[in-house]
């Protein structure tokens, strides 16, 4: 049977099996097809976002941390993005869609599915013969590692955070902690699993160390042609590192496939400002603070190269239900709903001892976070 003789009801049904796109070229095919579409299309239009590009309310958050700040008030920058973490943890389901709304997550969601087309290449980088397509759920943890990823580097990256606070996190308040600890153990590890991956895109094919050039050729390299393709050594090297990687999801994105010469990516680098240089990256160390205080005893720093990360993005190898999955439950819902660390929230967590927290002062917070630096 065609579609054309398909009833109204039977193509509202076939619209929520699609994605965005489809969903769009399919209304476009015919006046019939369109006014089914017309019908539904707010429902139509959530259902297929869900199937591209899934988890939604990581996505809103997402756009919640990237909306310009049309307040008037002379607030104080700590006093706003507190702000924007208190509305960001409030969204713990997905609000009411709107045409707007959608139009601003599918420009984030865009990239996110293009890297679950990308990561294949460099997550078997190693181990090519292994290497295959992302199964539905390893596409959707991905792009929620990415949402998170991008939510944190728009809010703790930009110029006006690096020039009012570069520093690590000081505080059991701070903003940064604040978000983090919203995300269960789990959430973190496939967090830093993608944060691990986009290190190595940097040091291995956008921004490689002297030392890397001259490990891929048997011969020596001669200096001028190492200076056209190297970017530097030892910790000058590292420090550039820390610096990139503050890049979004969408500049790697970028880089990595648009980008051949080192004078490209120069370009991209200045075109950044000197804030983008005059600081290094927080990310990866305010998740260590916040596994430090739950002190539930799981090391979730992962090695770059590594391809067998348990509870990470991608399945491991032994896919028959191996592993202690009483941990995992325990991992997967140790997440803050307010995201503060109090006796309160941390005994219902059940992170806490019998006998409950031994309440630090400030300053001992600060030196235990010295002490796990």
């Amino acid at each position: 049977m065609s579609i054309t003789q398909l009833s109204t009801e039977i193509l509202q049904k076939i619209y929520e099996y699609a994605t965005v796109q489809d969903v769009l070229h399919l209304a476009q095919t015919s006046k019939r097809n369109y006014r089914a579409f017309l019908g539904r299309r707010m429902p139509i239009l959530e259902t297929a976002m869900y199937n591209s590009y899934s988890p939604l309310p990581e996505l809103v958050k997402l756009v919640i941390a990237n909306e310009p700040d049309k307040s008037r008030k002379l607030l104080s920058t700590e006093i706003r993005r507190n702000a924007t973490v208190n509305r960001i943890i409030e969204t713990r389901e997905l609000p009411r869609m709107t045409i707007e709304l959608i139009i601003k997550m599918v420009q984030y969601g865009k990239v996110a599915d293009r890297w679950t087309e990308v990561y294949p290449r460099i997550r078997w980088r190693q181990n090519s013969n292994n290497r295959r397509l992302l199964r539905p759920h390893e596409q959707e943890r991905l792009r929620g590692a990415i949402y998170r990823y991008w939510t944190y580097n728009s809010m703790f990256h930009d110029q006006v955070f690096l020039q009012y606070d570069p520093d690590l996190p000081r505080s059991r308040d701070d903003p940064r902690l604040r978000l983090l600890r919203t995300y269960s153990t789990i959430q973190l590890i496939q967090l830093t699993e993608f944060l691990d991956k986009m290190q190595q895109i940097i040091q291995v094919d956008l921004y490689p160390s002297n030392a890397m050039i001259r490990s891929q050729y048997s011969q020596p390299v001669p200096p001028k042609t190492l200076a056209n393709m190297g970017w530097g050594e030892g910790e000058q090297h590292k420090r550039l590192v820390l610096d990139l990687m503050k890049y979004s999801p969408s500049d790697l994105l970028h880089l990595f496939e648009n980008t051949t010469t080192k004078s490209q990516r120069l370009d991209h680098l200045l075109v950044q400002g000197q804030h983008f240089l005059d600081a290094p990256a927080t990310l990866r160390d305010s998740i260590a603070i916040v596994n430090f205080q739950r002190q539930n005893g799981v090391d979730i720093d992962t090695n770059i190269f590594d391809e067998d990360i348990e509870w990470g993005v991608i399945d491991p190898p032994d896919d028959n239900g191996g592993g202690d999955w009483g941990v995992h439950a325990r991992w997967a819902h140790d997440a803050s709903v307010t995201g503060s660390w109090d006796e309160v929230e941390a005994e219902r967590m059940g992170r806490l001892p019998v006998g409950g927290l031994d309440m630090d002062t400030e300053e001992e917070f600060e030196e235990d976070v010295d002490e796990d630096a």
